[in-house]
């Protein structure tokens, strides 16, 4: 049985994962999450975390510590199918595991998730307090090793793009893209009751076909002229 307060750091990050998705990461502060999370100290956040910043990476090292173990057991089974550098491989070990997520919190005790718009507003938005690693710095936390790996085969697709500048650019557009998409359909699946989505298989499969393409399209003569140098 977790202890209590291992119970009221899962209780405030849960919190503050769903405020931060539904209000933005600046427009909330410790005391509202500390309040919404049923605390009668105000300043559980600040006790329990410290600064904004170590929030926002516990709710990140939370999550993603599944979801690495699940993209990483991925990887493994394309390598063993001979699929290390097949573009539809990364785009599925990117995409399956937040989507499985989704439904999972879903189909929970809360019966919602508030994950991929959290990502969304982490990763996407500016904020003075909270700054979140770009690929560079992947290597530095344990529970992103899987995305790290992806990140770097992305950048050995550059023997089929044009130059390393357009791989690198594509799967950071790739990334974007799907992490984008999933929040739309989290948000939809959570306050849009006509809203009829198709089945999470058939949503990914699609979602997979469009990152593969977006990682080996080829690029049009006027947009290589207009790139600078390949760095």
């Amino acid at each position: 049985m977790e202890s209590p307060v291992t119970a009221t750091r899962l209780r405030l990050m849960v919190t503050a994962e769903r405020l931060f998705a539904v209000q933005g990461i600046n427009a909330v502060s410790a005391r509202e999450i500390a309040v919404a999370a049923g605390q009668r100290n105000t300043n559980a956040v600040k006790y329990h975390f410290g600064p904004q910043q170590a929030l926002v990476d516990a709710i990140f090292e939370y999550r993603m510590s599944r979801i690495d173990a699940r993209r990483t057991g991925l990887i493994d089974t394309y390598d063993r199918a001979g699929r290390a550098t097949d573009p539809y491989a990364l785009a599925e070990a990117f995409v399956l595991p937040l989507a499985e997520l989704m439904d999972e919190l879903r189909a929970g005790e809360d019966g919602a998730s508030h994950y991929l718009r959290f990502c969304v507003q982490a990763a996407y938005a500016v904020h003075p307090d909270v700054a979140t690693p770009g690929p560079e710095g992947l290597g530095t936390t344990p529970w992103a090793t899987g995305l790290k790996l992806l990140n770097d085969r992305a950048l050995a697709l550059s023997e089929g793009a044009p130059t390393p500048r357009v791989a690198r650019r594509r799967w950071e557009h790739f990334a974007g893209f799907a992490m984008h998409a999933l929040a739309e359909r989290e948000l939809r699946l959570e306050c849009d009751p006509a809203h009829k989505p198709d089945p999470t298989d058939l949503y990914v499969a699609e979602l997979v076909d469009a990152g593969a393409a977006m990682l080996t399209g080829p690029s049009r003569p006027s947009t290589l002229a207009l790139a600078p140098a390949d760095r």
